[in-house]
């Protein structure tokens, strides 16, 4: 390269400065809402998970309502029938305790003729009651707890109520003054279907809690074993039936007679079913329960929604010991009912 190459200066264009971008009136304002947007929105969210339950994921069961659960171990009082064999003894089919802890909950016994004072000491330390099937009409403790229950949910404290079969019926027979507007079915070892009533599935406690339970209006799962029921008609035609319960869904019994299937109230924890989510998981002496995977799974999904209502209310017995005493899961279980139960817990009616 010659020395004149070397020493050749190209010109350069001038160099302009450097311009910032004006700042627009009102640019930091608005960033400084997005943060505090942000903050409140991290504030929210950790409110929810402090007190909520994760939400429902497809196909399993969650909480969707906005609900702070209090009881995370709750008990529910089963009400003891009288047997029609043997008066000297009161019984429970244990497929509904083990309903019932299939949601982790536990269950103790109320006795079908303890005294006002029993059972109200016994209110104070369950969480809910389960009405459960039978064949005795609903009597003096039936229509005490009924009374309690609806006072306690006045007063503030959330307290479920849920009745199966027969317990369905009680809870109509309690809230209506006339206890003859039962009507006769022909759903006797039968299963069938649901017909979900102005969009319950998806709106109604019961049948919103999970999306689980849209099998039950294509599949057979729905189990009926009683003999008495009301039909779809004469709840609409019931006055204080028809204020007090909101109907869910219905079946269709042999004779082609459409009846209620399920009930919830419209102020009150209160839940009712005609048929058995307790049977299709724990009783096997008959070949009508359905024990495929979609009825295991709703029968758990149902339990779900009554213990987790159950979950909102912090009554507790006196002492663990008094608690652990009164334990169904101590009692032992006999098969002198089968095959119309697999195991039943057996108490003196006199003496326990």
């Amino acid at each position: 390269m010659t020395d004149e190459r070397k020493h050749l200066v190209v010109a350069q264009p001038p160099r302009t400065p450097s311009r910032k971008p004006p700042v627009r009136e009102g640019h930091y304002g608005v960033k400084c809402l997005l943060v505090g947007l942000s903050v409140v929105s991290v504030v929210v969210i950790c409110i929810a998970v402090r007190f909520l339950p994760l939400p429902a994921s497809p196909g399993q069961p969650g909480v969707p309502s906005f609900h702070r659960l209090i009881t995370a171990n709750p008990i529910v009082g089963i009400l003891s029938q009288p047997s029609t064999t043997h008066p000297e003894y009161e019984f429970i089919a244990s497929s509904y305790v083990k309903w019932v802890e299939s949601a982790g909950g536990r269950a103790v016994r109320i006795p079908f003729n303890a005294s006002n004072d029993t059972v109200a000491d016994l209110l104070g330390s369950v969480n809910g009651v389960l009405f459960p099937s039978g064949d005795a009409d609903p009597n003096r403790v039936a229509a005490f707890i009924y009374r309690h229950a609806k006072e306690l949910n006045r007063n503030g404290t959330h307290f479920p109520l849920w009745g199966t079969g027969l317990g369905m019926q009680w809870l109509f027979q309690l809230e209506s003054p006339t206890t003859t507007l039962l009507d006769d079915l022909d759903v006797d070892k039968m299963s069938s279907t649901l017909e979900f009533i102005h969009g319950s599935r998806s709106s109604s406690r019961l049948f919103g809690f999970s999306a689980v339970f849209d099998v039950m209006a294509g599949q057979p799962i729905a189990d009926y074993v009683d003999t008495l029921g009301m039909l779809v008609d004469h709840l609409y035609a019931a006055p204080s039936l028809a204020s007090f319960f909101r109907p869910l869904a219905t079946s269709v019994d042999r004779q082609g007679r459409e009846f209620v299937a399920a009930v919830e109230a419209v102020e009150f924890p209160f839940f009712g079913v005609q048929f058995h989510p307790e049977r299709n998981a724990y009783e096997f002496g008959q070949e009508a329960v359905d024990h495929t995977y979609n009825a295991i799974v709703t029968s758990q999904a149902l339990s779900h929604v009554f213990v987790n209502e159950a979950r909102r209310n912090d009554h507790r017995f006196a002492t663990s010991l008094v608690e652990r005493t009164a334990l169904l899961y101590n009692r032992k279980a006999s098969d002198v009912a089968y095959p119309m139960f697999e195991e039943v817990l057996l108490f003196n009616a006199t003496l326990d």
